[in-house]
């Protein structure tokens, strides 16, 4: 069983959206609060692969607490990466290596509405956060 913080206000308004034009609304107003990387941070040790959207992403340890930043050209997919940092941003490095990110997107009913692309590529951040972390 894993677990995460208690305080997770983007993971309830997702749950408590009606609808996919709901969800979209969530994701569109997520990716405003996305700590992004500046321009000059978006530099090709930081570009992942297996993204069909640009996606730079910039993984730090301080104290063993991790700290998420990233940035995307599409406005979906930093809604996405932002649902996807929620509950692990801030965290220990042992409770971000032990996250099982898709069952975190199936709780919220993301999963099934994402395409194949968009669904590889969350998986692609997620390993590259755990590769980053050396998590075993």
């Amino acid at each position: 069983m894993q677990t995460e913080p208690e305080n997770l206000p983007l993971k309830a308004a997702l749950q408590q959206a009606k609808g996919w034009d709901a969800v979209m609304r969530e994701l569109m107003l997520a990716s405003l609060s996305l700590a992004v990387l500046a321009d000059s941070e978006r530099t090709e040790d930081k570009l992942l692969a297996g993204c069909e959207s640009q996606v730079w992403l910039d993984v730090t340890i301080s104290h063993d607490r991790v700290t998420l930043r990233a940035f995307s050209p599409s406005k979906v997919i930093r809604g996405l990466l932002t649902v996807m940092f929620e509950p692990l941003q801030g965290q220990p490095v042992a409770l971000v290596c032990g996250f099982d990110m898709e069952d975190y997107l199936e709780q919220l009913g993301l999963a099934r509405h994402l395409s194949p692309s968009r669904g590889n590529g969350l998986k692609a951040v997620m390993t590259a956060i755990k590769k980053s972390l050396t998590c075993a």
